[in-house]
């Protein structure tokens, strides 16, 4: 496969998902100790990772009182369910993300118990951590990170709810999980390849996404085409397609398709069979064709954001290759004062 290192790719996963063990130590604590709720606190990326999991809670838990927030906002209007009760969970890969570091402090200094998962270790974000999970990864391969420290975090919450007593074929199944996620990057290598060479002068595309994969089209859309390409990208909600981005849909129109395994996927198929119709540019990305370590179809649907990135991470490695753009140049971002 092009622009991947394996052997460090399974490194990277692998030492994420050993978090496992000081997850469930810091868990198990504080909920002796007691909480309200559970805010995932975020900006950019790793607020469009923590959309899935609020949507899992959303769907699947009555007793887990969780919030997603961006950071900058969340300091701004003073959150009132926010309390020294709440626990807050942050993810960051710089570990000095301006915004991350004031929340962290913020709610440190509020008394909230802090929980930060963090990439580069002995970063300023560190100071704030009551419990750090620190595990080495980088940008292509962050995502997968970020998601087996967020799903083991709130899944070990469900379990001591009383509300996941499948949590341990979860974590057995999600220990066995870097080689299918290889081998779905192969699976997905030569579509992507193709589709970059189909894409390299698009300049507008439509990301449609709904449910668990939600966030992962708002991310992929501002993140990855916009940020690291500068490609003018709009992301959509499956549900709000057709309150007024269906009209500019025309037969020349990209339209990426984000399909995952939840309750919305019939949402989806509503703007497929509309899209199609117009549109001679529609791209699906869907995470049922890829082979998993379980059958559970709860568990697809837990594991499907880390999916969708998993494979989308191959378009974006292609198109930055035939675009001769690599994906950390920079015009403004961390580049000037702003």
């Amino acid at each position: 496969m092009f622009d991947i290192d394996l052997a460090h790719y399974t490194e990277v996963v692998d030492k994420a998902l050993a978090l496992r063990s000081r997850i469930e130590e810091a868990v198990d604590k504080i909920c002796e100790e007691g909480y309200s709720n559970i805010f995932f606190i975020g900006c950019g990326g790793t607020y469009a990772h923590s959309l899935p999991m609020l949507y899992w809670m959303e769907s699947s838990s009555a007793k887990l009182d969780v919030y997603s927030v961006i950071a900058a906002e969340f300091m701004a209007m003073g959150h009132k369910k926010f309390s020294k009760d709440s626990i807050c969970v942050f993810s960051t890969r710089s570990g000095n993300t301006k915004e991350i570091v004031a929340a962290a402090k913020f709610c440190k200094d509020a008394g909230a118990r802090t929980l930060v998962y963090v990439s580069n270790d002995d970063t300023p974000v560190c100071e704030y951590a009551d419990y750090k999970f620190y595990s080495p990864a980088e940008d292509p391969n962050l995502c997968e990170a970020i998601y087996a420290y967020s799903i083991t975090v709130l899944a070990r919450f469900m379990r001591n709810a009383g509300e996941f007593e499948k949590y341990d074929s979860l974590m057995d199944g999600m220990a066995k999980l870097t080689p299918y996620l290889i081998r779905a990057k192969e699976q997905y290598d030569p579509i992507c390849e193709a589709l970059a060479e189909k894409f390299k002068d698009i300049d507008y595309h439509m990301i449609v996404g709904g449910g668990m994969l939600w966030g992962e089209a708002y991310d992929y859309a501002m993140c990855i085409l916009e940020e690291m390409q500068w490609i003018k990208t709009k992301s959509i909600h499956a549900c709000e397609f057709f309150h007024g981005t269906l009209e500019l849909v025309e037969e020349d129109t990209s339209v990426i398709l984000f399909y995952g395994e939840d309750e919305t996927r019939p949402l989806m198929d509503r703007v497929y069979r509309f899209v199609s119709k117009v549109s001679n540019q529609v791209t699906i990305f869907d995470t049922k064709t890829v082979e998993l370590p379980f059958e559970d179809p709860e568990f697809r649907k837990i594991l499907s954001p880390m999916i969708i990135y998993t494979i989308t991470e191959r378009l974006s490695a292609h198109i930055a290759k035939v675009r001769n753009h690599p994906l950390t140049v920079r015009r403004y971002y961390r580049q000037i004062e702003y």
